[in-house]
């Protein structure tokens, strides 16, 4: 049964292949109704949907097409490309699993001229399942390196934010009663 597709869909669909052809011929949304589907995953949608949608990602400037012999490359855009890493950053979840003892810290220092930077990344701090120790310092029992260096470089402050890790920290009994340990 066909479905419907959101611009977050198709955009992450488009992502995932970075250009792909459709082609011109008269016949293609037929051939596309009967699985032959630039994308694999995109057989799923109404072609229709599809179509209203990517133009939809073309006037924001998610994506863009240029006709070719062969029919019409549609490509993301570096705009396309960052909305994607944030559709990413939405769904980061809190680590878990057994502790291995030593407490992860992030601290940073984002100017006030990048301040709805620095909110975003406390947002995602927090979703990540860190605790705030202080304005700008937060730590956790579970490693998220690779996240926060993810999330540096999607909000574009890859030397405002640091990583540390500690064996002890003072008041290490509030945050095992934090952490449930």
């Amino acid at each position: 049964m066909k479905r419907r597709i959101t611009a977050r869909g198709l955009l992450r669909l488009i992502g995932d292949v970075g250009e792909f052809v459709l082609p011109l011929d008269k016949m293609a949304p037929y051939r596309w109704l009967h699985g032959e589907v630039p994308i694999k995953g995109l057989d799923e949608y109404f072609p229709s949907v599809v179509e209203r949608v990517g133009e939809r990602l073309l006037r924001e400037g998610y994506v863009e097409k240029r006709e070719t012999a062969e029919g019409v490359v549609v490509k993301i855009t570096e705009k396309g490309k960052r909305r994607v890493l944030l559709f990413k950053l939405e769904e980061m979840k809190p680590k878990q699993g057994k502790w291995d003892k030593l407490w992860r810290v992030v601290f940073f220092d984002i100017s006030e001229i990048d301040k709805n930077k620095r909110d975003r990344l406390r947002v995602y701090l927090k979703k990540l399942g860190l605790k705030q120790m202080q304005e700008s310092v937060w730590v956790g029992p579970y490693d998220v390196g690779d996240e926060v260096r993810y999330l540096r470089e999607v909000l574009e402050v890859p030397h405002g934010v640091k990583l540390g890790l500690l064996k002890e920290v003072e008041n290490e009994r509030e945050l095992k009663e934090w952490f449930g340990f």
